[in-house]
């Protein structure tokens, strides 16, 4: 799948060369300055019951490559089993009542260190209506309930229940709520982007696409995927298990250079 621009045709963020990417985030400094958007965001605390963590947030390209470097760190074992949840994430959330963020253990973070501007933004702007929010995130929800309904495919309530727009339970250090304006720290992330992607590419995706998505389009190609989510969560749901339809894919599955790379 490609645009157009400038008068040539432009990759979007699932076809561009990761090796190359890296290489060009590492050279232009991209990580660092990265964390110091990250540490320009007050500290905060809350009170840990992960229920923002239903789903792998959206993350903006440069920090798509942040985390692909992150699990490169990783030893090979634990770098499948997280890309392996990737997978089923990407293939089973509408089905599982009991999807999560792939890097959710228990109640915290594995990866809250390194964690993207979506998950600190959450709790740091609160919508003007808070339940008209929430009933809105469910709306959507409902939305896609009925799509895929009309494709054979039975979404548990649970799922839909999880949708949150916001979270009132995010305290600063002394335990006062805390507010700050999302769209310029947005902003600033996103011109990082602009040094590897095309700038028509940048305001098309923006920070909508999750992790699992970004894999997934890169590893299968966005065409395919849509198609490939409905003929296997059709076939988990006849009684297939799930973990028998990741083993056969994962044999067949072409991982994106360099997480291909020994």
């Amino acid at each position: 799948m490609r645009i157009e621009a400038a008068g040539q045709s432009a990759p979007r963020s699932d076809e561009a060369d990761l090796t190359r990417a890296l290489r060009r985030a590492r050279r232009a400094g991209l990580f660092a300055r990265l964390d110091e958007i990250y540490a320009s965001l007050p500290a905060t605390t809350c009170e840990g019951c992960a229920r923002c963590c239903f789903e792998s947030p959206g993350i903006f390209f440069v920090e798509y490559l942040a985390l692909i470097e992150r699990l490169l760190a990783l030893p090979e074992s634990e770098r499948t089993r997280l890309l392996r949840a990737a997978l089923r994430e990407l293939l089973f959330s509408w089905i599982d009542p009991d999807r999560q963020c792939l890097f959710l253990e228990g109640s915290r973070c594995s990866s809250y260190a390194t964690r993207p501007l979506a998950c600190r933004l959450f709790g740091l702007v609160a919508p003007s209506e808070r339940d008209q929010a929430e009933a809105q995130a469910r709306l959507a929800a409902r939305e896609e309930v009925r799509r895929l309904g009309m494709l054979g495919i039975r979404v548990p309530e649970e799922v839909v229940q999880r949708a949150l727009a916001s979270c009132d339970r995010v305290r600063d250090e002394r335990g006062r709520p805390v507010r700050v304006d999302a769209d310029p720290l947005a902003a600033r992330v996103a011109r990082l982007d602009e040094h590897l992607l095309p700038r028509e590419v940048v305001v098309e995706e923006f920070c909508f696409r999750s992790l699992p998505e970004r894999l997934g389009a890169a590893a299968l190609g966005r065409e395919a995927i849509e198609l490939m989510q409905v003929q296997l969560m059709r076939r988990a749901q006849r009684g297939e298990s799930t973990e028998d339809i990741l083993d056969r894919l994962w044999e067949s599955i072409r991982l994106p250079a360099p997480l291909a790379e020994e």
